[in-house]
């Protein structure tokens, strides 16, 4: 009976061990991913809502792709008159029970050193690393900045 019991605790464990790794991973939900229309030699950039459902914060850590020579985490604000982006080296928190809003003059993917320009109803992917949720591959279809999609939250 002894034997028995522990073979069952052991089983419970090892399902529960299970049941939070898999919550932790899908935690994390993205919408409404695009990619702005790039002019020959210009970067773009790209935006999505990040919502975490989890019940502690999350970081997105980096971001990349095979398109670009730097992929990075951008943030443009207005500093004295003037607006500015700041590369978000420590990544970017996305709050538990919250969301992050990525749109242009806010947070953003930066794409720097394109291997071409980006063309409206192309589509281009990138990973995601998150500190909790680890890696989530995203599809970025690119739009032109009057058709990008109406982000509702």
């Amino acid at each position: 009976m002894k034997i028995l019991l522990k073979y069952w605790l052991l089983l419970i464990s090892m399902a529960l061990s299970v049941t939070a790794f898999a919550d932790a991973v899908s935690q994390i939900e993205i919408h409404q991913p695009w990619a702005r229309v790039s002019p020959p030699g210009a970067p773009s950039a790209g935006f999505m809502l990040v919502q975490n459902h989890g019940s502690s914060d999350d970081v997105l850590l980096s971001v990349s792709g095979d398109f670009a020579a730097r992929l990075e985490l951008h943030l443009s604000h207005m500093e004295d008159g003037v607006m500015k982006m700041t590369e978000q080296k420590e990544g970017i928190v996305i709050p538990a029970g919250g969301e992050v809003l990525f749109k242009p003059g806010s947070y953003h993917l930066m794409f720097m050193g394109l291997a071409k320009p980006f063309v409206a109803g192309e589509v281009y992917r990138v990973t995601l690393q998150f500190e909790q949720a680890g890696s989530v591959e995203l599809a970025l279809p690119v739009q032109e900045m009057t058709d990008m999609p109406a982000m509702k939250h």
